[in-house]
């Protein structure tokens, strides 16, 4: 039976060393943050959570066609750890329950619908695992958290988003190879280096 599945995408940042909204940048027929919602969209038993902060009015704009929910994270610029708590507050407060949440980056554009599915599937067949990526050099996000984590998640409020909790927890980790698909885009440099292989 698949569980059911919170996917938090993380896109609360102000994109600071671009000068431009990262979230907004064309990629394929939409731009970075619609990619990651399609992507979303197209998995089964997950509900798509869109985490927002700086920028927030143009960004909704720009994304409202898609059925997600929309939370504004007011204490975006606490960086990623306080996105993810403030995910983890919403379903509490609005008793919402799932066996799982899914964290992915809107800056991780070639991260493939294959990579999440190969994540849900490890994650249905270790039910009490994290299951994380194998970004080379350490493992991070994508990963899958099950409910057993989300007490720690709710409390995280730091720019070091979850991979203290994945470096905590390595004995209870099963992990997906990146197989070079992780890069993210820091700078329009690396955004033009992702562009031309997608």
């Amino acid at each position: 039976m698949n569980h059911k599945i919170a996917h938090f995408i993380l896109a609360a940042g102000s994109s600071s060393r671009m000068g431009i909204s990262k979230q907004l940048l064309p990629w394929r027929h939409t731009s970075l943050l619609g990619w990651e919602i399609e992507k979303s969209l197209q998995l089964e038993s997950l509900d798509t959570y869109v985490i927002l902060g700086a920028n927030m009015a143009n960004i909704r704009k720009e994304i409202s066609q898609y059925p997600v929910v929309i939370l504004y994270n007011d204490n975006w610029q606490s960086g990623m750890g306080s996105s993810i708590g403030y995910g983890m507050s919403y379903l509490i407060e609005n008793n919402l329950v799932y066996d799982s949440v899914l964290i992915t980056l809107v800056d991780q554009p070639l991260i493939d619908q294959e990579h999440l599915l190969s994540l849900i599937t490890l994650s249905n067949q270790f039910p009490k695992n994290i299951v994380a990526t194998d970004l080379g050099s350490r493992y991070g996000v994508p990963a899958l958290f099950p409910a057993s984590f989300f007490e720690e998640l709710v409390v995280l409020n730091q720019d070091y988003g979850a991979r203290h909790i994945i470096k905590k927890y390595a004995h209870q980790l099963v992990v997906v190879d990146g197989k070079g698909k992780t890069d993210d885009i820091d700078t329009l440099k690396a955004y033009k280096i992702l562009k031309n292989r997608e």
